[in-house]
């Protein structure tokens, strides 16, 4: 059976390959996971990333851009899920919020573990964070001192320490997408083409129409003959299945004859095995009589 897509699909499918194709600009979506007592620190750092959004590298994320009217919880792990490097804010704040604890960075750590995301601790102030989940996770500042700590002659040379090296891992995956992105639009691309040569020769649609419409000829008469031959068989079984039981029936007569039959003459046999041994009783009988006038005849003649 030959199946026929419309025109109006094709130029749909068509339409979508050609959306995927434009779709060039790559970016990293960055996700701040904070406490909110360090929102300021969290501002600093994203103005250093200033110039990542500039170039269309990053998208960057916090909770504050929840718009009004929507369920914060929802936007967070919305956020939280799709982003690509998750920024862990360490501090004691952030340690002692149950949600950044235990909600956010749990979350992370589960998508980092998947590779799915990037988790990258960056330690705002002194606090131990030595033996907790993250601490197996290379952080920010690479020398593991806090962004606010005394060794930094201020905290714009660690914030700009922390967003170089958060530059470099942004240019890595955005390599990597890129990569993958090519090899996807080579895949379209080789699809987009075929479905235009496709439509080119479907572009007559009254010849498309046509064709339907043989289509549905062809399978309403396909029908008509299987409904059809159905009834014969379904005819043909109720006669046979008659002739069947009368059949069953004569044999059973004939069975139940022969059976009388034979019961007959297994009576009688037993009636002439009866006989018979009667007749064996009698001549040993008559054997006995014959041997007992046999002796006496020789007495008397030796008397």
């Amino acid at each position: 059976m030959r199946i026929y897509i419309s025109c109006a699909q094709l130029y749909q499918k068509h339409s979508n390959l050609n959306e995927i194709n434009k779709m060039e600009e790559v970016h990293i979506n960055i996700f701040f996971a904070y406490s909110r007592e360090d929102s300021i620190l969290r501002e600093r750092l994203d103005k250093h990333l200033s110039g990542l959004k500039r170039k269309k590298y990053i998208n960057t994320w916090f909770d504050g851009k929840i718009e009004p009217g929507k369920e914060w919880e929802k936007e967070i792990d919305a956020n939280l899920s799709k982003a690509d490097i998750i920024l862990l804010l360490i501090s004691a704040d952030f340690i002692a919020s149950d949600y950044c604890y235990d909600i956010e960075m749990k979350k992370a750590i589960s998508r980092h573990e998947r590779g799915d995301a990037v988790i990258i601790p960056i330690i705002l102030n002194p606090c131990d964070w030595s033996d907790l989940p993250f601490s197996k996770i290379q952080g920010l500042p690479q020398n593991g001192k806090p962004i606010t700590s005394t060794h930094w002659e201020n905290s714009e040379i660690a914030f700009d320490e922390v967003a170089r090296s958060i530059k470099e891992i942004v240019e890595n995956l955005l390599t990597t997408k890129n990569k993958h992105l090519k090899a996807i639009n080579e895949v379209l691309y080789e699809k987009d083409n075929e479905l235009k040569i496709t439509l080119l020769q479907l572009e007559d649609y009254s010849f498309e129409q046509e064709l339907v419409r043989e289509s549905i000829q062809d399978l309403k008469r396909e029908k008509k003959n299987l409904e059809e031959k159905i009834s014969a068989l379904k005819e043909s079984s109720e006669d046979l299945e008659k002739s069947l039981k009368q059949n069953q029936m004569i044999i059973e007569k004939i069975i139940s004859k022969e059976q009388v039959e034979v019961n007959k003459l297994r009576t009688e046999k037993d009636k002439l095995k009866i006989e018979i041994e009667k007749y064996k009783t009698e001549i040993i009988k008559l054997d006995i009589k014959k041997t007992n006038v046999e002796e006496d005849i020789k007495r008397m003649k030796n008397n």
